[in-house]
């Protein structure tokens, strides 16, 4: 099936992440979820919200994006480690059935403590970013990734290093602590021309910043991902934050420094 087009050209998304469940077993001071008290990530005591995405839910959003045509890179998370859902394999397994590509970013914790799971979804995942958070030197981050690559033979490894290679995002406890740079703010931004975010209550985010969904795109559990994606709204927006300088037209957007990176151990 032909991927399809519409409103001049506005293409289909190229990356989907399908939040299935709400939680983290960290708490990080570079993630966008450590200060939430809206009830989305956290309650107003700072206590997790514990919540999954129904399967049926799931195997549709897959659906939706196999018929039109979609065959980018597909994530199971959002602000959350969807390792910790034990429907995981089961997904995995779809979407690999589907000819889809399975894309993961993961802290790692779920894998320590089930080896098993390594080899079950070693080449059911085509990509696994894997966060390394806890060395104290250079000689443990290479422990630490020897001993990742070990464990995957069919699945392609990379590793996310947020204190060397910190992302300032909005949420985050960094983000009051460090010294922004405000050309940050002019340059364009293409996450919501090319990324499809679905909360786990079906809500969906403009971009990886608006995990609050502030933007009021539409439910995916009420409309279809064609009417959300080729809405007039949404695509006003993209293209507003294409351009250079697009950002101040948008609030939220005005206080993203999403495009500069920081060194936290420096």
């Amino acid at each position: 099936m032909p991927i399809l087009k519409h409103r001049k050209g506005f293409p289909i998304w190229t990356n989907l992440e399908i939040d299935i469940q709400s939680s983290c077993n960290r708490d990080c001071d570079f993630c966008p979820r450590f200060w939430d008290r809206s009830g989305v990530r956290k309650d107003e005591k700072g206590n997790q919200i514990l919540t999954k995405m129904p399967s049926e839910k799931v195997y549709d959003l897959i659906n939706q994006a196999y018929k039109l045509g979609f065959q980018g890179k597909i994530k199971l998370h959002r602000l959350s480690e969807s390792l910790l859902d034990k429907r995981y394999l089961e997904f995995a397994q779809y979407i690999k059935a589907k000819g889809l590509k399975l894309y993961e970013n993961t802290n790692g914790d779920v894998f320590k403590k089930n080896h098993a799971l390594c080899s079950q979804l070693d080449g059911l995942i085509e990509h696994l970013t894997i966060g390394l958070y806890d060395y104290k030197n250079e000689r443990e981050k290479q422990e630490e990734m020897i001993y990742w690559q070990s464990q995957f033979k069919k699945t392609e490894i990379a590793f996310s290093l947020p204190h060397e290679n910190c992302t300032i995002r909005q949420g985050a406890k960094v983000y009051f602590k460090v010294t922004k740079a405000p050309r940050a703010l002019d340059l364009p931004c293409t996450q919501p021309s090319r990324m499809m975010l679905i909360r786990y209550d079906g809500e969906v985010s403009l971009c990886c910043e608006d995990d609050g969904c502030h933007f009021d795109l539409g439910n995916a559990f009420e409309k279809s991902l064609l009417e959300i994606w080729w809405s007039y709204k949404h695509i006003k927006i993209a293209r507003e934050l294409e351009k250079t300088g697009g950002r101040h037209k948008l609030k939220r957007c005005s206080q993203c420094y999403n495009a500069q990176k920081i060194n936290l151990l420096a």
